[in-house]
């Protein structure tokens, strides 16, 4: 099994904390379980689609800006 780490998160404003409670209740989770998706998502997802990004931009050359791929999905470019 992985190696985890324990945190403690502390001064959770109650609108947060209900919206949490909210969320994981909506999803069938424990509050614990969904702050830790939400956490997985927002961290090891990010980091993966930057690792993936910076791959593609040494393929392709890091030339491009965001705007400049956006025009060409738009134009229908590859």
């Amino acid at each position: 099994m992985p190696r985890t780490v324990t945190l403690t998160l502390r001064d959770v404003p109650e609108v947060v904390a209900r919206a949490l409670r909210a969320r994981a209740r909506r999803n069938g989770r424990s509050m614990q379980k969904e702050l830790l998706a939400l956490l997985e998502q927002t961290v090891v997802d990010r980091a993966s689609l930057a690792e993936r990004l910076a791959e593609l931009r040494e393929r392709v050359g890091a030339g491009l800006r965001v705007s400049e791929i956006d025009d060409a999905i738009d134009e229908g470019r590859p």
